[in-house]
């Protein structure tokens, strides 16, 4: 269909109201983020503020109104402030200062609460890169706005499928995203915000990552669905071309400040100045301009005698390029139709060609330059516009012979150094004076806290003991001993089937069966089961300590150092107070085994959470999921690759401590390798060993095979 453009945009279809009105929105990223920037940042450009205030000017004095029903486009080139400004509408970005009221509710006044619902039931948003889900299906992206409203499945399921069929979708319900082309892609991206049926559609820049043919369908479908629901839409481009075919006002931004507003015809007819002349360039204005727009008033010019034949009737909201394709051969001036059949003003060819042809002129003379404004003459980037750092606004105001010190290159400063080094005779070479020394002291120190906790929490660690050995270990170390040896192989050979392969199941089957003629089977069994303990003593601390890593920045700095030291420190050191504090015997080799191996976990889960990508979370806010449904929809499914490989790398260092663990009591695979040392017994040390090997490569592949099928 061809999109009518009006002049007057109230007779969009709609009622014509105001839905969305911006005031006065400023947003600054960086260290000047106070509501008083208006007055700090008044009449500065954003490249005084970037070099001045070591902050980005992103939005300036934002004004505008969106009435309902209609599609209000904003555009400008690369880094004008457009995605930001779309993103301040529904809080995805926190705006600085300023007001975003939708149906005169002032939207940065709502709580989390309010804010959630208001971008489940009023708002949804379309993007540029999709923001699909992949671990799901096409079908359950599309209804993933119901889901998070708690719609009941099949409710969902079946507006869904409408919808899908809608954007010409039918058929594909059941196919991951992966498999559909970006086209496509975005088809589903359209259909998960059309789902919830909102009334305010946010789309930015959804077209553009698209091949000219399949952008062209895309907005030939957008102008199909906007036919039939009469959505208000703010849609952002970067593309007059695109702006003028969809749009029933263009708003073209510059530097985050919105420099001309208007119709299309406004805005191609009229550009305010060079900026946006450079847009229009490319577009022939007799495509955009109607002939409502440049026709003569009736009531200004008389009309001729032909004003009263039929087949002269020109339709206002016909465009300049229409009007000329079908009345080209007609002379004189010709009469202007309204929708109602009234007449509403004349036109004649010259008239029509004049539109077509002339090339319009800049209200303006400004030049502007639609290159970065941090160039310099010399083409240098690192001009005024590089904010100066503390040290060097300090370094300035020193005195000349101690400014230039700071100039000093690096290994200057320390040839410096050690030649003052050798010259002070502060200690020997290599010691530290007794005075500074601390080492007695520290040991002492935690000796005391070490006995303070012997002494004061013996029942605590009693009850660790307990719940340990008697709930945990005992019962699952007698359960799989007491399983016949073949239904054990049977048992792994099919769990390795089916996550691994035939392969890995006939390859595991005959390692056990080989640990099994070694006559170290049982053996096998008990060291299983304390690595099982562990392991899941590990995951249960690690995982939920590697969540609370990825969402809270603080908690993760504070939670680095203490791995560091977990993973740097020997091994043997983590025996001597759990020795004190459990005694000899197998929980003290499981709390040993679990401080060694939980790190693993605790890291990969915290980065699997934050590498998850950035594009598909913002997506899921944008439909007012919680904090809880972004991390077990979204975010945990896409980062279970990572968090698996934490696992794996969790059980393979549980069982590097198989050995140690047994210098303190445990049982296993660790004796055999102990007793071959104490005996200088090479066959019995290597028995045991390949024991473990045995186990690592059976743990290792099925961990592996686990996280396969979810990538």
């Amino acid at each position: 269909m061809a999109l009518q453009v009006t002049e007057d945009p109230s007779k969009q279809s709609g009622s014509g109201q105001v839905r969305v009105s911006v005031r006065d929105l400023w947003k600054v990223f960086g260290p000047d983020e106070s509501p008083d920037v208006p007055q700090k940042f008044a009449g500065m450009s954003k490249v005084e503020v970037q070099a001045n205030h070591n902050s980005v000017l992103a939005l300036q004095d934002v004004n505008f109104d969106v009435l309902d029903g209609e599609t209000f486009v904003v555009m400008g080139l690369s880094g004008s402030g457009k995605s930001t400004l779309v993103r301040c509408i529904n809080r995805l970005i926190e705006p600085t200062c300023g007001s975003v009221f939708v149906d005169q509710e002032d939207v940065l006044g709502y709580s989390d609460a309010d804010l959630t619902e208001f971008r489940r039931k009023k708002t949804s948003m379309v993007f540029q890169q999709f923001g699909l889900l992949p671990h799901r299906s096409v079908l359950d992206n599309a209804a993933w706005g119901l889901e998070i409203q708690d719609v009941p499945v099949q409710e969902r399921q079946e507006r869904a499928r409408e919808v899908l069929e809608l954007v010409g979708l039918s058929g594909w319900e059941d196919y991951r995203p992966s498999a559909l082309s970006g086209g496509m892609q975005q088809r589903v991206g359209l259909a998960r915000a059309v789902a919830s049926d909102p009334e305010i559609l946010l789309m930015d820049e959804p077209f553009s990552a698209l091949d000219p043919l399949i952008r062209r369908d895309m907005q030939n479908e957008l102008l199909r669905l906007q036919e039939q629901m009469q959505k208000t839409t703010i849609f952002i481009t970067h593309d007059l071309a695109e702006a003028v075919k969809l749009g029933t006002r263009i708003a073209i931004m510059r530097d985050g400040a919105i420099i001309q507003l208007g119709t299309p015809e406004e805005i191609v007819s009229n550009p305010i100045d060079d900026y946006v002349a450079e847009f229009t360039r490319d577009v022939r204005p007799s495509t955009v301009l109607t002939v409502g727009y440049v026709m003569d008033q009736q009531d200004d010019k008389p009309a001729s005698p032909t004003i009263n034949r039929p087949e002269a009737e020109i339709a206002s909201e016909q465009t300049v390029d229409e009007a000329l394709a079908q009345r080209w051969s007609i002379q004189g001036q010709l009469p202007v139709m309204d929708e109602s059949g009234k007449m509403v003003g004349v036109i004649d060819r010259e008239t029509l060609l004049k539109a077509a042809f002339e090339q319009p002129t800049p209200l303006t003379a400004n030049s502007v330059t639609l290159h970065p404004a941090t160039s310099t003459k010399n083409g240098d980037a690192s001009s005024s516009a590089v904010p100066k750092s503390v040290f060097q606004d300090y370094a300035q105001n020193l005195p000349k012979p101690l400014r230039l010190l700071t100039t000093m290159p690096l290994w200057a400063w320390l040839g410096a150094l050690l030649f003052i080094g050798t010259l002070i005779p502060f200690g020997g070479t290599g010691n530290v004076p007794d005075f500074l020394q601390v080492g007695g002291r520290f040991a002492r120190w935690v000796n005391s806290a070490v006995d303070w906790l012997i002494i004061n929490g013996d029942p605590f660690f009693s009850a660790v003991n307990i719940v340990v050995l008697r709930y945990l270990l005992v019962p699952l170390e007698n359960w799989l001993q007491g399983l016949p040896w073949w239904l054990v192989i049977g048992i792994i050979a099919l769990i390795g089937y089916r996550i691994v392969g035939s392969v890995f199941a006939a390859l595991a089957v005959g390692l056990l069966i080989v640990v099994g003629a070694l006559g170290i089977f049982e053996l096998t069994m008990s060291t299983l089961a304390l690595v099982m303990v562990a392991t899941l003593l590990a995951v249960a601390i690690g995982i939920p300590a590697g969540i609370m890593a990825a969402r809270n920045d603080r908690y993760d700095a504070l939670q680095r150092p203490i791995l560091d030291i977990m993973q740097t420190m020997p091994t043997f050191v983590y025996l001597i107070p759990v020795l004190m504090l459990f005694g000899l015997g197998k929980v003290p080799a499981i709390i040993a085994t679990v401080i060694y191996a939980v790190p693993p976990i605790i890291r990969l889960t915290n980065l699997g959470i934050r590498q998850v990508d950035a594009s598909t979370v913002e997506a899921a806010r944008a439909f007012g999921s919680t904090s809880n449904q972004l991390l077990f929809k979204v975010q945990i499914p896409l980062a279970l690759p990572t968090v698996m490989a934490g696992l794996n790398q969790t059980i393979m260092m549980a069982l590097a401590m198989v050995v140690i663990a047994a210098f303190i009591g445990a049982k296993g695979l660790g004796v055999e390798v102990i007793n071959g040392i104490a005996r200088l017994d090479v066959g019995r040390g290597l028995i045991g060993g390949i024991g473990i090997v045995v186990m690592a490569v059976i743990l290792d592949r099925i961990t592996q095979g686990l996280a396969k099928p979810r990538q």
